[in-house]
């Protein structure tokens, strides 16, 4: 079926200048997806073509809705000691289709949906379309947080959302003709779990002064280390890396850890049931992520290029791994204790530092 069943052949020299690329769907509520598939510029254009005929839904793909719809739940989740959301494609694709399905209906029920065989965590919320992410979430959480009382077991979705137990994220939402959106958010694995919310919901252990700027911390510096690692890494004809979020979240985890213990000691991680790389630094004042990055490759100095098939000095190491070729994905954690010490711990995967790899895997600059 092509987009002339969809919104006409009349229509298609009005839209032909806003199209981007793929992105946004118009979707037929009687049938399947549309073929062609387009972005538009300007949202307001499409609605406007679409509001004349009653069938139709329009459903905006918009990633940045969804990214901050998790990054404000997951400052709440700091906010509270719990660790962040992980976005999981494939209970976004869950999510999706049951926010399709609330607005074909409008309607508002929860669905029972599973992911692995489990029950999923639901929230689902209907308001009109020009709320922002922030604004969505501020409501979620404001509404059960005001005087919740710890010592009871009171379900709502600020429990679901600072639930502990919680590690992924999926979320759908699908714009009405009428500027109604409706968003469906899953929680895997579920929360509000009778018996166990003295184990999964915390009073919050951050300042509200404090929330952004703990948050704002993390994003520069995940940005910062990511471009300087790859800075490096090119001057060894090493392709760059991409941030993981598995990764970063376990070595959120182990910087956390580290600062709570005041020491630095390795973990045993792994990702896929494969063995992970990994970098540890500490300092008693905060740092750049493109300084860390530099203090670990300045370890090339104790590298001798000549006799790679011994490595054993840590520092030698540090550098090998950042410039590892055939390492594909990064992750980082940092955490600042009490006294102020500066903790930051990077996830490599796959990991680097394999005997008898070093001369296919560590090239001179």
């Amino acid at each position: 079926m092509g987009c002339d069943n969809c919104i006409g052949k009349d229509k298609e020299k009005e839209i032909d200048s806003s199209i981007k690329n793929n992105g946004t769907y118009v979707k037929d509520l009687e049938n399947e997806y549309v073929e062609n598939v387009f972005t538009f510029e300007n949202e307001n254009s499409i609605k406007n073509i679409l509001k004349t005929n009653s069938k139709h839904l329009i459903k905006i793909q918009n990633e940045n809705f969804n990214l901050e719809v998790l990054n404000e739940i997951n400052k709440y989740r700091i906010k509270h000691g719990v660790e962040e959301l992980i976005e999981n494609d494939d209970i976004n694709a869950i999510s999706q289709k049951y926010s399709d399905k609330l607005a074909r209906e409008s309607e508002l029920e929860l669905s029972g949906n599973k992911y692995k065989g489990e029950d999923l965590g639901e929230i689902i919320f209907c308001c009109k379309s020009e709320i922002s992410p922030k604004e969505l979430v501020d409501i979620w959480y404001n509404e059960g947080s005001y005087n919740y009382n710890y010592k009871k077991e009171e379900a709502n979705y600020f429990t679901q959302m600072i639930w502990k137990n919680s590690k992924s994220f999926g979320i759908g939402h699908t714009i009405t003709k009428d500027d109604k959106i409706y968003v469906v958010v899953n929680f895997y694995p579920e929360g509000n779990i009778k018996g166990q919310f003295s184990k999964n919901v915390f009073p919050n252990k951050i300042n509200n002064d404090d929330i952004s700027s703990v948050y704002s911390i993390m994003t520069t510096f995940l940005e910062e280390a990511l471009c300087a690692h790859n800075e490096l890494r090119a001057k060894h004809n090493s392709p760059p890396l991409i941030l993981n979020p598995a990764l970063t979240t376990l070595a959120q985890k182990h910087s956390e850890l580290l600062a709570k213990e005041g020491n630095i000691n390795y973990n045993n991680n792994k990702l896929e049931n494969k063995k992970i790389g990994e970098n540890l630094f500490m300092s008693k004042m905060k740092c750049t992520g493109e300084e860390v990055s530099l203090y670990w490759y300045k370890g090339i100095k104790y590298y001798d290029f000549q006799n790679m098939n011994n490595i054993e000095n840590e520092e030698a190491k540090n550098f090998a791994q950042l410039i590892w070729r055939s390492t594909k994905e990064v992750g980082f954690g940092v955490t600042i204790d009490k006294k102020g010490n500066f903790y930051v711990v990077a996830n490599y995967f796959p990991c680097g530092n394999i005997k008898g790899e070093y001369q296919d895997n560590v090239l001179s600059d």
